[in-house]
């Protein structure tokens, strides 16, 4: 019933008119050519631009006698990546094997594709913020000895680029009606790869909650649901579905790990004071506090203390 539900989605492009392109001449894939990295955890590839599950065409989703989909929706991928914390890339314009097959697209047509980013991904639970990915429009040149401009010109008209574009529904935008009208008569935009770079999770760096009772967000990455409502976590080269019973599992090894990783770096300190101690001839006397046992009886406890 998810895939079948027609929606009708309206975006605006919150960008300024410039375009936010960066690239260097040296920094190009061409066309055929086969990327050096095979598919694992920090990769992905896919021939196709559908971010949202609501994007897949009914020709591309499970029939009745089919086992599964042909296609996957790119927000899969990357709720698989942000839930392992390690970040990643996902490739379009790349075909599973690697090889380099570039798509064609206009300015618009990106803007529609950092559009539909920004719609899906502000579906997530809990949303995923602008600082945990980035995209990167990487040219496709035909052969090696093409010289790639240092400037890409495209006459981009500024009225029609505010237009809204049509996103989370597989019927095409006017983005795309525009540039095969481009196509028809000859005008055939630039090839590019689309990279879209899934940052990984740093503490420091991405705040979950500003509570400081909620001690947990502060090293743990969040686990987002994708727009369908549905847990991914990447392993390998491929996305697991994971249940409930998956996720207290996954939040238990987090954590253990966490806190053996901290025991560990304080029994380090700890055997670094110790010879910092006997170095300068400091004397360890094990002072005496009270803790009380399960029967309620106060015991002395001894622990360590520094004194000249």
């Amino acid at each position: 019933a998810l895939h079948n539900w027609e929606l009708s989605i309206n975006v605006r492009l919150p960008l300024k008119m410039e375009s936010r392109e960066k690239y260097s001449k040296d920094t190009y894939y061409v066309l055929g050519q086969t990327i050096s990295h095979e598919e694992d955890l920090l990769h992905e590839f896919k021939g196709h631009r559908n971010i949202s599950i609501h994007d897949i065409p009914s020709h591309a989703l499970a029939s009745a006698g089919a086992k599964e989909r042909t296609r996957n929706a790119v927000s899969v991928s990357i709720g698989g990546m942000l839930n392992s914390g390690h970040g990643g890339t996902i490739y379009l314009g790349v075909a599973d094997n690697g090889q380099v097959k570039g798509m064609t697209l206009t300015r618009y047509q990106k803007d529609h594709i950092e559009v539909s980013l920004s719609w899906t991904l502000g579906r997530y639970t809990p949303p995923v913020p602008e600082s945990r990915y980035s995209v990167i429009f990487v040219p496709v040149i035909s052969n090696k000895n093409q010289t790639l401009p240092q400037k890409i010109d495209e006459f981009v008209d500024p009225k029609r680029r505010s237009q809204l574009h049509h996103v989370a529904q597989s019927n095409y935008c006017w983005c795309d009606t525009d540039a095969k009208a481009r196509k028809d008569i000859g005008k055939l935009p630039m090839a590019y790869v689309v990279e879209i770079h899934v940052h990984p999770w740093e503490p420091h760096r991405f705040k979950v909650s500003t509570d400081p009772l909620d001690t947990l967000s502060s090293f743990l990455p969040p686990l987002h649901l994708t727009e369908a409502s549905a847990c991914f976590f990447r392993q390998s080269c491929r996305q697991l579905r994971l249940c409930l019973e998956d996720v207290r599992r996954l939040l238990v090894h987090r954590v253990q790990e966490h806190y053996t990783l901290k025991v560990e770096a304080l029994q380090n300190e700890y055997k670094a004071l110790q010879c910092l101690a006997q170095k300068h001839s400091i004397k360890i006397l094990p002072p005496v506090h009270h803790n009380t046992d399960d029967r309620g009886t106060k015991r002395c406890v001894e622990s360590p203390v520094f004194t000249r």
